[in-house]
């Protein structure tokens, strides 16, 4: 630990998450399907990225990010593109959309339609604690 943090409750990230903004972030290196990354996630008391804009993207993606990774959006009822915390998605436009596409990744700063049985690491949030 270091000595800043010495004694001070300063809300943190746990250890191999990255600190940005008002949130930690895990970038994993584990492959694993969409409904078994939005799992582990849970079992970190996170979720799956939930954009918000795309401008916070480029100062939180790591130099090497050529690399898919699984996030939190999905269209599996085929009404629209959906967070996993139930917002819509705005703003953003979603390349590769196919009907058969139903989860999302983030390549190279933009989201991509993917299968949701792809394996790919993932990206999971939480608050800063």
């Amino acid at each position: 630990m270091d000595q800043s943090r010495k004694g001070c409750s300063c809300p943190h990230c746990p250890e191999q998450w990255v600190t940005y903004r008002e949130s930690c972030y895990f970038f994993s290196q584990e492959k694993k399907d969409w409904n078994s990354s939005q799992e582990s996630c849970w079992a970190q008391g996170a979720h799956l990225l939930v954009i918000s804009n795309t401008s916070e993207i480029a100062g939180l993606l790591p130099e090497d990010a050529h690399q898919i990774s699984l996030i939190g959006l999905q269209n599996r009822t085929g009404s629209g593109w959906t967070w996993e915390d139930g917002s819509k998605l705005s703003g953003q436009k979603v390349l590769s959309n196919t009907l058969v596409q139903k989860c999302a990744v983030l390549l190279e700063g933009a989201i991509h339609a993917s299968s949701c049985e792809v394996f790919a690491p993932r990206i999971c949030e939480k608050s800063l604690q």
